[in-house]
């Protein structure tokens, strides 16, 4: 297990957090329930935290993964955290909760509360459905710790997890999601600078061509590490394959292309060529694709 140190400030994140997250720590402890770091923030501590690269896009909302066996448990826990630990219920969405009525926390249920579209459902105001495929396969796979300031310490996502998540919540609610992609851009974009090494060590079959564009060498293996996370689901990796090849098979009606144009500045079928090396690192090796 990789451990890594960072501070708040490296989080772009006020040091106040430091009160919200040990409440929410006690929360989940007492209730004994695993939990992972998602989303913007999971790639704020990659980015900015391990490899001091700054992330284009910043967020104030905090998404955590929580794993969680049956509803009454995430029940009692909302419950728990807004009776004793200063949170407050949001009246949009069930799945979040307010610290102290300004910051928002996502609290993502995933594990055995899944239907078997991967969507849970519970009680509440507002958005009370979410989808989760690939939370748990992303948690299978094995996840590193951060260190915050020796005050904290929590399992975040990897790169790769992040990209799937991304995608899927992007396809889920393309109108409402353009972030995700740009979000992706931006991981594919500085991808081979944070593991250049592992890339030269691990991929050396992809530099045989020298006049091949490291990003898209960064891509192809991107798209080989999701491919280790998604192959353990069918389903999943049937519909990642799916959106990867809906937005490679033509510039003009591809959606995530046009997206990353507001990302790279460039052209739609510059990024078809990103998106296919990203595909074929995914799709290789997979049977009957």
């Amino acid at each position: 297990m990789n451990i890594y140190k960072i501070n708040f400030e490296q989080l772009r994140q006020n040091p106040d957090i430091t009160e919200m997250l040990s409440a929410l720590e006690r929360g989940l402890l007492k209730f004994g329930i695993d939990f992972y770091l998602v989303g913007a923030v999971a790639r704020d501590v990659w980015m900015r935290g391990i490899y001091k690269i700054a992330p284009r896009r910043t967020t104030g909302d905090i998404d955590f993964a929580v794993l969680i066996n049956n509803k009454g448990e995430y029940e009692a826990l909302k419950k728990h955290l807004i009776e004793n630990e200063d949170f407050h219920p949001s009246h949009n969405n069930a799945f979040v909760l307010l610290w102290k009525s300004k910051m928002e926390v996502d609290l993502l249920p995933f594990g055995s509360i899944e239907d078997e579209e991967g969507s849970v459902t519970i009680e509440g105001t507002g958005y009370t459905t979410v989808h989760v495929p690939g939370f748990h396969e992303v948690y299978q796979d094995g996840l590193p710790v951060v260190e915050v300031e020796g005050k904290h310490s929590f399992k975040f996502s990897t790169l790769p997890g992040i990209v799937i998540l991304k995608l899927i919540a992007w396809d889920d609610r393309p109108e409402s999601r353009r972030d995700d992609i740009k979000d992706i851009s931006d991981i594919l974009n500085n991808f081979f600078t944070m593991h250049d090494e592992e890339i030269w060590n691990n991929h050396a079959d992809l530099f045989s061509d020298e006049s091949v564009e490291l990003i898209h060498i960064a891509a192809r293996v991107m798209g080989r590490e999701m491919h280790k996370i998604a192959s353990r689901n069918e389903k999943l990796f049937t519909r990642l394959e799916g959106i990867l090849k809906a937005n490679t098979t033509d510039a003009a009606n591809s959606k995530m292309a046009d997206i990353m144009i507001e990302y790279f500045d460039n052209t739609a079928e510059d990024n078809i060529r990103l998106l296919k090396q990203l595909r074929t690192g995914f799709i290789e090796n997979h049977g009957g694709n």
